[in-house]
């Protein structure tokens, strides 16, 4: 059925609507760009229903977001088209798939992203062989065919948020079976502690620094550093720093020094610790109980007295890793238990019988201190870098005092300790609230 004014069928959009999307379009692209927000925060709600709220359809009612997503999008990729123009019979190459085959082939490659299998064009065809052809001459369809409609008609969770080619998150996919614990451990926290108890915990993690020794392991390390996608001229991309390290460049110690450190971080205030020997390690279940009964107490006391403190904190926070946690029994590691006691202090979890099954050991983006660890090794590697290759312990001490007081005096107040040390509860509601996803970084 065709309007007998304007020749647009009965629940198609007229030529003026769809030059009104392209306008819409443009404009609220151009806004994000240069007000720095996205469509949600300028207009409360995505892009494509903004637009498809304000178009009306040959013969009353509003077209879909996906209908006027793809309307645009093809309009965009016509050079002949011009705003007002009718939908006559097209005079260039017939195209190359219908909209029946494109629907079919997002289907198709979202379902493989699904099962963990990286889309692509040809694994496309090997699922569809027959939908993947051309009609008019029986070839196959073109990549970049297929590529575009990943682009316009793939999503993960909303057809407003179409698939991009991006580098993924630096952050780690999650086991599903981990995703309930995670929300188990976030209702753990709101109902058991309060907000004035997780501001006084004392956040310690056991890490390390590789000094490297040698000007090999030192450009490994810049190499590793400079991530796996990089800036760079065709020609010269199988050549020096364009190539990948080597997996273990971060993890070998051979060629270099390790130092191993941790923060410690209550109060909205940080100090790191640095094991003064090199043979010292604190990720194992003796040395860390003897930190925390000799070393950690001097520490804090160190703290008071800088800051003014009447008291010191005696609970601390840590994570499952096995020199905390003793995993098999879901209790506390008796090592480490019994170093709490010497230096008269209390875990998080509770005693040392109690039940730590609520723990997950996925929660790197929940921990306050895991945002300060991540912090401190940035410093280190920009603001505070080495200036030697075969950097001394004592050296990198020093810089690590730098890093410390840059952390606790000169932080802009967005990323300042003292509201960084009051997120824990609010961490926990957003994990909750996402069902055990990774928390935005």
């Amino acid at each position: 059925m065709t309007s007998a004014t304007s020749g647009t069928r009965v629940g198609r959009l007229p030529p003026w609507e769809i030059a009104k999307a392209v306008a819409y379009d443009k404009v609220i692209d151009d806004m994000e760009s240069y007000m720095g927000k996205s469509a949600w925060q300028l207009l409360s709600v995505g892009k494509w229903d903004y637009i498809a709220k304000n178009l009306k359809l040959q013969g009353g009612g509003n077209p879909s977001e996906k209908a006027v997503r793809v309307q645009v999008q093809n309009h965009k990729d016509d050079p002949t088209w011009y705003p007002g123009k009718s939908a006559g019979k097209s005079s260039g190459r017939p195209p190359q798939i219908s909209e029946s085959q494109k629907n079919t082939i997002a289907e198709k490659a979202m379902e493989l992203k699904r099962a963990n299998i990286a889309p692509s064009p040809e694994r496309v065809r090997i699922k569809l062989p027959r939908i993947s052809i051309n009609k008019e001459t029986e070839s196959p369809v073109s990549d970049e065919s297929i590529r575009r409609v990943f682009k316009e008609r793939c999503y993960d969770e909303s057809e407003d948020d179409p698939w991009q080619y991006l580098e993924s998150l630096a952050q780690d996919a999650l086991p599903e079976d981990q995703k309930p614990l995670r929300v188990k451990t976030a209702q753990h926290i709101q109902a058991n502690i309060s907000k004035t108890a997780a501001w006084n915990f004392i956040a310690i993690d056991p890490c390390y620094t590789l000094l490297p020794k040698t000007e090999e392991k030192l450009a490994m390390l810049q190499i590793a550093s400079m991530g796996k996608k990089k800036w760079m001229s065709k020609r010269s991309a199988r050549k020096g720093n364009n190539l990948r390290a080597p997996a273990t460049s971060k993890t070998q110690k051979s060629g270099s020094t390790a130092i191993h450190w941790t923060p410690i971080f209550t109060r909205g205030r940080l100090k790191i610790y640095v094991c003064k020997d090199t043979d010292s390690t604190l990720a194992n279940s003796s040395d860390l109980a003897n930190f925390v009964a000799s070393v950690l107490p001097e520490q804090l006391d160190e703290m008071k007295e800088k800051w003014g403190w009447s008291n010191v904190p005696r609970v601390i926070l840590h994570d499952k890793a096995s020199y905390f946690i003793d995993n098999r029994k879901n209790k506390l590691n008796p090592q480490f238990a019994k170093g709490l006691g010497k230096g008269k202090f209390t875990s998080w979890v509770g005693d040392a019988d109690a039940d730590t099954s609520w723990l997950s050991g996925k929660l790197g983006d929940l921990y306050l201190h895991e945002t300060c660890v991540s912090h401190i090794r940035r410093l280190l590697a920009t603001t505070f870098r080495r200036t030697a290759i075969a950097e001394s312990p004592g050296h990198f001490c020093r810089r690590m005092a730098k890093v410390e007081q840059y952390m606790n005096e000169e932080m802009g107040e967005g990323l300042s300790l003292q509201n960084l040390g009051k997120e824990l509860h609010e961490r926990a509601e957003s994990l909750e609230k996402l069902v055990g996803e990774r928390l935005p970084k």
